[in-house]
């Protein structure tokens, strides 16, 4: 059996993260900011080859608010995606249109 926060392909994660969630489903076929955040930041992640357990101590924070932030239990502040960002050698870029 693999560790709790073992690292999947990003397209099994991105299942997981939509899985049994109607409210994430819905969000899919509709352009949701908060919800593509959450996309990106665990696509960037996996990317980077990081736990959520990593990229918290990177970004200086506990893992269960990565954990939260990307399985749609809470809405990240801007200074925490900026942490985030930051941990993983990003900016963060807001555009209004």
């Amino acid at each position: 059996m693999g560790n709790k926060y073992e690292i999947r392909n990003k397209d099994d994660s991105f299942k997981e993260l939509i899985k049994n969630r109607n409210d994430l489903k819905d969000t899919v076929e509709e352009f949701d900011p908060v919800y593509e955040l959450r996309k990106k930041i665990l696509l960037l992640r996996l990317d980077e080859g990081l736990s959520q357990e990593e990229l918290a101590a990177r970004a200086g924070m506990r893992q269960s608010v990565i954990s939260r932030i990307e399985n749609g239990e809470s809405e990240p502040r801007i200074e925490t995606v900026n942490k985030i960002a930051k941990a993983m050698n990003r900016k963060v870029k807001i555009d209004l249109v």
